[in-house]
């Protein structure tokens, strides 16, 4: 599994409310806040996690009408950070920075703090170093640099036509399908609840059409264009009664 941390804001854990809407419609994400940074993170099979983490973003955004998912959190670390974390000694994990020990090639620093006296990486290559050549380190898998360079941009654009469309086909859904039905990708979601409440407005345009014959007995007609977002209904006294979904 591979571990997402989006990064939230407009979320308040304290409220009451929040938390039945988080219970209710995203229970399947662990919520947390450290340092006044709140986290939504994702657990998803290594199978397009770029877009399951996207759904998930869309998700955030639908249920909570102030959050916004800002980014994947980077959680970088310090020497003694690593050392922490990995269970050795401060000078161990300098000798590795610096390539006098171990096999080389530890990941470069994502920055410098503190007036160019600490570097920092982020946890992800750390761990995935460490893990490969000492079998030490957490056992859950990260995006790639490459992975989460291309959910930060997508992020940016959550609020696009598409997302709102995507928001009037789940409200009208009243639910979003759980993670275990979840489709692989965005656009074949998207392309099932769009057939969803197309045939149910059909349903309901045909109703209405019997509702305005009854009692006369006429025979009626009714056609819907799947291939047109807002149909059309013909009603008429042909002999013979045709249902036409395509």
């Amino acid at each position: 599994m591979i571990r997402i941390p989006l990064r939230i804001s407009g979320v308040n854990l304290d409220d009451d409310v929040t938390l039945e809407l988080l219970a209710e419609n995203l229970s399947d994400l662990a919520w947390s806040e450290c340092d006044g940074v709140t986290l939504a993170t994702l657990y998803t099979p290594a199978n397009n996690p770029v877009a399951t983490a996207l759904e998930a973003a869309r998700r955030i955004c639908h249920a909570l009408s102030d959050a916004e998912v800002l980014d994947v959190h980077q959680d970088l670390v310090s020497v003694s950070d690593v050392a922490f974390r990995l269970g050795v000694s401060r000078e161990a994990v300098r000798l590795w920075v610096e390539g006098l020990r171990g096999p080389g090639g530890f990941p470069p620093p994502a920055g410098v703090i503190g007036n160019g006296r600490s570097k920092v990486w982020p946890w992800a290559a750390v761990n995935e170093w460490a893990h490969r050549n000492y079998r030490i380190g957490d056992n859950e898998a990260h995006l790639t640099s490459q992975q989460v360079a291309e959910l930060n941009a997508a992020l940016l654009r959550v609020k696009n036509p598409i997302d709102s469309e995507w928001e009037t086909v789940s409200s009208f859904q009243k639910r979003v399908r759980p993670a275990d039905e979840r489709a692989e990708h965005f656009h074949e979601l998207l392309a099932r609840l769009t057939e969803g409440i197309l045939s149910a407005r059909a349903k309901g345009h045909m109703n209405w059409a019997l509702h305005l014959v009854e009692g006369a007995r006429p025979s009626w007609v009714a056609r819907y264009g799947h291939h047109h977002p807002d149909g059309y209904l013909e009603v008429s006294s042909e002999t013979a009664q045709i249902e036409e979904l395509t």
